[in-house]
């Protein structure tokens, strides 16, 4: 079993390529896995929002699970979403791939109105059953928003690894990342704020945009550790205008970025832009738009190259 490893740098949420039947298509994710870590990113965050999970049949997040877990072959830190509304589910997952290669869990709580004090028993009720480390994962999109308090009470389980935490309140962001030690990592997840949450002291952030483009988010980690905070800046401005001039109507539609994302992939000759079931692709015009903002940004040649 691989032991948690201590994560630095950018890790993209690895999108679920879908083929034209709507069956994952285990080539594109194959693709994906090994254009990724030919780029050097930090680790894989599988089976996160960003990859459709709560869109997905368990057999289907048992197929990116396998071919995940034995396409990387611990190569990078990879920690596996087992995240399901019904907690039997959960641990049925957990049992199904508990002989798989990977580091660690994590659980996206999908209860919006669940209270705390129900997710302290059921991420502490995980934890003691799964055979590998335990992340928690929070964002106010999906479940009820995690206090300081409530990741303090769970950071010294022993079977807890680390908390993603996702949110654009900066002062519970920094609070929380001040508990970060070497048995419990923090990351966070929010593109626009990769620079901040950097300035705050986060060693890692995920996101799902880092499967399509990791090379915008990684120069902005290298120029901030480097020493160059003008020049991160600089391409975190530039990364937000690029944010910016995505559709709007898919966003809309989907809440998700996904078709946004899997278009670029495309681009880049890795997957089709299929999203699951109720998420919609992008239309033609919609396409012409990210194309002008690749472009605007410099983007483009990152996909071109």
């Amino acid at each position: 079993m691989i032991e948690t490893r201590i994560i630095k740098g950018v890790v993209p949420v690895v999108q679920t390529p879908i083929d034209a039947k709507g069956e994952v298509d285990v080539g594109g994710l194959t693709k994906l896995i090994e254009y990724l870590i030919g780029k050097d990113v930090a680790g894989f965050w599988c089976l996160g929002t960003g990859s459709e999970d709560m869109n997905l049949s368990f057999e289907k997040r048992l197929t990116v699970a396998r071919t995940a877990c034995a396409v990387n072959a611990g190569r990078k830190p990879l920690v596996l979403g087992c995240g399901f509304f019904a907690l039997e589910d959960m641990l049925n997952f957990v049992d199904a791939t508990r002989d798989l290669e990977f580091d660690s869990y994590h659980v996206m709580p999908y209860h919006p109105l669940l209270s705390l004090d129900r997710m302290e028993w059921m991420y502490r009720h995980i934890a003691d059953y799964a055979p590998k480390p335990l992340w928690m994962y929070t964002s106010a999109n999906w479940c009820r928003a995690f206090t300081p308090d409530f990741v303090a009470k769970l950071k010294d389980h022993k079977n807890i690894a680390g908390i993603k935490f996702s949110s654009s309140n900066t002062v519970d962001q920094l609070k929380v990342l001040g508990m970060a030690e070497e048995r419990f990592q923090v990351i966070t997840a929010v593109a626009n704020q990769w620079y901040a949450a950097l300035a705050m002291g986060s060693r890692a952030g995920t996101t799902s945009l880092a499967g399509p483009l990791p090379e915008p988010l990684q120069e902005i980690y290298r120029l901030f550790v480097s020493g160059d905070q003008d020049g991160a800046l600089k391409q975190q401005r530039n990364l937000m205008k690029f944010l910016g001039m995505m559709p709007k109507g898919s966003k809309a539609d989907n809440f998700l970025t996904g078709a946004e994302e899997k278009y670029m992939l495309s681009l880049r000759g890795i997957c089709q832009p299929h999203m699951t079931g109720y998420y919609r692709p992008l239309s033609e015009s919609e396409q012409a738009q990210v194309r002008k903002a690749l472009e605007d940004c410099g983007y483009m040649n990152y996909i071109a190259g």
